[in-house]
């Protein structure tokens, strides 16, 4: 006998706000089987009874009694085929539900805020006798990419001589979920952690985060090529990396969806001893990176 089962749970790992998400869950429900045979008491969903009509015994059609969705343990939306009003939708902070594209497969959110993050289950359950019950889940995260940024300052230096200790501060947009910030001296990622000054990020109105890192090095000759120093700072945003120990979690890492550079260029004058900046620019790389859906398949 095939009994209520789970096919494909799908979820999109993450969202842009204000933009909308379709839940999904499929699922299939064993149809009436007719035929002679002993009663299987093992088997719950074995039950015999006499037609009036009929000199065979046949089993009951398993069918559905509901299907809820739940974000983060709280249910928001609650599809009963059998009830006078089969969809109720719930309000919980960051979930709007659309019940005109709603059903008993798939739920449509809109208006997404970075409070519509969370982890997204959907439980199916079969009506009685069988009380069957499947459930699948996976983790939505709302991004917001960043207006600006990253920026480079130097407090009030205006020149650094030979020997001298270079400082600088990068700052990141307001992103969520927090920019991760990297330097690079010459296109060479600066991984000497006597060079990184790391500080406490800091969030802002409406939950986003900005990330700030330092630069701290000595100025020699050799970081010199034609007699300039290449400095960039990148900011990469991407989805949260969420693992998680069950089958129907299938969510893993993903490839950054926004890189900005600031860029500050360090000349060297041995004449005036001056340092001479070309104004930072922002060069702005989306990667084209179709939504990719967490499924679970049986």
């Amino acid at each position: 006998t095939i009994g209520l089962k789970l096919k494909t749970v799908r979820i999109p790992p993450y969202k842009f706000r204000s933009e909308t998400a379709l839940l999904e869950c499929h699922y299939e429900l064993n149809g009436q089987r007719k035929g002679h045979g002993a009663l299987n008491g093992n088997n719950r969903r074995h039950h015999t009874y006499q037609s009036d009509y009929l000199s065979e015994p046949y089993e009951e059609e398993e069918k559905l009694y509901s299907i809820k969705w739940y974000k983060d343990n709280e249910e928001f939306y609650r599809y009963v085929p059998s009830a006078s009003q089969p969809i109720k939708s719930y309000k919980i902070d960051g979930i709007r539900v659309d019940p005109n594209h709603s059903d008993g497969t798939k739920v449509l959110l809109r208006g997404l805020t970075l409070k519509s993050s969370g982890i997204y289950r959907c439980e199916i359950s079969a009506e009685a006798p069988s009380f069957d019950s499947v459930q699948g889940e996976g983790r939505m995260d709302v991004i917001y990419v960043p207006k600006d940024g990253p920026h480079i300052s130097d407090g009030e230096r205006k020149s650094y001589q030979i020997g001298e200790t270079m400082e600088l501060n990068c700052t990141s947009g307001r992103s969520y979920p927090a920019s991760t910030l990297q330097w690079y001296l010459n296109d060479l990622l600066v991984t000497d952690p006597n060079s990184i000054v790391h500080y406490p990020s800091v969030q802002n109105q409406h939950g986003l985060i900005t990330t700030f890192l330092g630069l701290s090095m000595v100025v020699h000759h050799r970081h010199f090529i034609d007699g300039t120093i290449r400095i960039k700072c990148v900011a990469s945003l991407s989805p949260v990396l969420w693992r998680g120990g069950q089958e129907s979690i299938v969510q893993w890492e993903q490839p950054p969806i926004d890189n900005r550079v600031a860029m500050l260029l360090v000349k060297s004058n041995d004449t005036t001893r001056s340092r001479n900046f070309i104004v930072p620019f922002i060069s702005l790389v989306l990667y084209a990176i179709r939504p990719i859906h967490a499924c679970i398949d049986w």
